[in-house]
């Protein structure tokens, strides 16, 4: 693998520079949660300031990143033969820690010049697909066959678009793949505005979408069934960070605008 001399992405784009870094570094820890020793390799080859990220909420990527990974794999597990497309995919290993069947059909979508970036360290084959397209150019959709159940992951990103572009884009998808499972998070007004600054100052990106009830979610489109609601301090895997992370982190949590600052949500279609 040859890693370009320079990294020059702006705005939500160098935001996967981030996730990167979280995963990397997780990957570090006696305790790791993802062991996604792939990234960090990925990390050593590119030329890039990764110290202004050492305080993003990088436990929060890595245990999101986990809930994601393991409902993908019930997905998997109870469909087995399925289409799995990953929308803002950028430089996630997620491939190399799922490690799906060969059966499974997997697309990852992510703008132009991220995937050219991404095509540094993968390479298409007759199951694994790489897609260039920004996630609203809808363009794409001919390029992925509709005939399986599919779980479509959003990791990330529709914190990124307005309320209505996401309105639309769901309406998309579960007009275009007949059956499957959706898969994203959200952030709540507290969480958007206590982030602001940071997220400026780093990348310049900025979080449009706001979700302080999650019936506003439920009501998006009338084939989104939900199948889980999880505050992302609740999840299991809070319980390997270090306590001295963790603990501040319980305490928090009781507050409900902490509470609920990001939740990870999964709906049937």
């Amino acid at each position: 693998m040859e890693a370009p001399a320079k990294i020059y992405l702006t705005e939500e784009k160098e935001t996967l520079l981030i996730t990167l870094y979280a995963k990397a570094a997780d990957s570090h820890l006696q305790n790791s949660i993802l062991h996604d020793t792939y990234s960090d390799e990925l990390l050593k080859q590119i030329d890039y300031d990764f110290s202004k990220f050492k305080d993003i909420g990088n436990n929060v990527i890595v245990i999101r990143a986990k809930e994601f990974d393991e409902w993908i794999k019930q997905f998997i597990k109870e469909n087995e033969i399925i289409t799995v497309l990953y929308l803002g995919c950028g430089l996630d290993t997620r491939i190399n820690r799922i490690n799906p069947p060969p059966q499974v059909n997997w697309f990852d979508l992510d703008y132009p010049e991220v995937i050219k970036l991404r095509k540094t360290f993968y390479s298409d084959s007759d199951s694994y697909h790489m897609i260039e397209s920004s996630v609203t150019g809808f363009n794409w959709f001919a390029k992925i066959p509709s005939d399986r159940n599919t779980i479509i992951i959003a990791e990330g990103i529709f914190e990124y678009l307005e309320r209505e572009e996401v309105k639309t884009l769901i309406n998309e998808l579960t007009n275009y793949f007949p059956r499957g499972q959706i898969i994203f998070d959200v952030m709540n007004s507290f969480a958007i505005k206590s982030g602001k600054e940071k997220l400026k100052a780093t990348t310049g990106a900025v979080h449009k979408w706001a979700v302080d009830k999650i019936s506003e979610v439920d009501n998006l489109h009338p084939k989104l069934k939900r199948v889980t609601d999880l505050p992302i301090f609740k999840s299991r895997y809070m319980r390997k960070l270090p306590f001295g992370v963790r603990f501040p982190l319980s305490i928090l949590s009781i507050i409900p605008a902490y509470k609920n600052m990001i939740r990870l949500l999964r709906y049937n279609f």
